[in-house]
Parts: C-alpha cells; structure tokens; sequence
C-alpha cells in the first residue's frame, strides 16, 4: 500500500516537473520571439530612415553635380555611386546580413547566461 501510494505520488511529481518544464519552454520562446520582434522592427526602421536619408542626400547631390558639370553628366555620376554601393552590398551580403542575422539569432535563443 505504501509502495502504491509512493509510486502515484513520484507519477504526480513528475508530472508536475514536465508541466513546469514546458512553461519554462513557452516562456523562453516567449521572450526570444519577443525580443526578436523587436530588434528585427528596430531594424527595419533604422533601414527606412537610412534608405529616406540616402534618397534625399542623392538628390541634393545629384542637384548639384547637375549645375555644376551639366544634367546628363551629374545624373551619371550619382548613378555610378549608387552602383558602386550596390555592387559593394552585393559582393558583402553574406557577411553583411546573412551572418549577422545568424549570429542575433543565436544570442537571442541560445543564451548562454542563467536567469536564476
């Protein structure tokens, strides 16, 4: 009778562990997915403000490479930076992105730090 009891209390509590392991499981991907979602909308924002203050600085250059030497000729010149700058982007994308990302991604939900 004891031994029936002890075995349906160790079944309880090991149940009660597995239920307690699973809600730390939700909430470390909780937290992960959040804070992802974060810095990814960070991101994004920081790249549209980026790529607004680009646009505005390739105008005003692209103005005034046009007084300055002639409109086809300041247009071509503004084009072959951007050019050279995509081309950069192109050739570094891997390192550029894909690792970076690869790498926020681990620290986000492989920590290596206790939260105790």
């Amino acid at each position: 009778m004891a031994k029936e009891k002890s075995l349906t209390q160790l079944a309880e509590e090991a149940r009660r562990y597995a239920d307690l392991r699973i809600d730390e499981a939700k909430l470390k991907a909780t937290r992960g997915l959040s804070t992802a979602l974060g810095q990814t909308l960070a991101y994004l924002l920081i790249f549209a403000v980026a790529v607004l203050a680009l646009g505005l600085l390739g105008f005003a250059l692209l103005q005034w490479l046009n007084a300055l030497v002639g409109t086809p000729w300041g247009t071509l010149i503004v084009a072959g930076v951007f050019l050279l700058i995509l081309i950069i982007l192109l050739i570094n994308r891997q390192r550029l992105f894909r690792d970076a990302f690869v790498r926020f991604f681990i620290d986000v939900f492989y920590e290596t730090r206790d939260d105790e």
